[in-house]
């Protein structure tokens, strides 16, 4: 009675073959997870970028794309001399940075313009309160006075 393993050549297989089967495999896995690295770093600073232009963050520690995979031999320890290539996460970032967004943290003053109706008493003004001054261009500015609750404040109105 003939063994089931008879019918096979073992001898067909090399060592040669097998490694070069396992770097195979390994490469297109080291793919697969550089793939999945890189689109769940995107996710993670799309999800840091929606926060930055929210104003809930500021932008000084945007996230860094993680190392990727590479296929790295590694010696066997069972057999001096012979070496496997497996993924091994050691290598240059997976991808580019993405731009990182301005920082929206601290609302940025909007100038205020200037009223065209008012304006401050100049320094060293000793008019009294009604005192009408003519302008250049022709306007009128009556000094006025107002009470505040730090005291009086004067001003110049436009009235014609």
């Amino acid at each position: 009675m003939a063994s089931v393993l008879s019918q096979f050549d073992i001898s067909a297989t090399s060592l040669a073959a097998a490694q070069a089967n396992v770097r195979a495999g390994s490469l297109a896995q080291a793919a697969l997870l550089n793939d999945n690295v890189k689109t769940i770093y995107l996710s993670a600073f799309h999800d840091w970028t929606i926060s930055v232009l929210a104003g809930r963050i500021d932008n000084s520690n945007p996230p860094k794309p993680p190392a990727s995979w590479v296929v790295v031999p590694v010696e066997d320890a069972t057999w001096p001399g012979v070496f496997w290539d497996f993924p091994q996460k050691s290598g240059p970032p997976v991808c580019d940075m993405p731009p990182v967004p301005d920082d929206c943290s601290k609302p940025k003053p909007q100038p205020i313009a200037e009223p065209t109706t008012v304006m401050n008493v100049p320094p060293g003004d000793t008019m009294p309160v009604g005192y009408i001054a003519t302008a250049p261009d022709g306007a009128k500015w009556q000094k006025q006075a107002s009470a505040t609750p730090f005291g009086i404040a004067y001003y110049y109105a436009r009235i014609a």
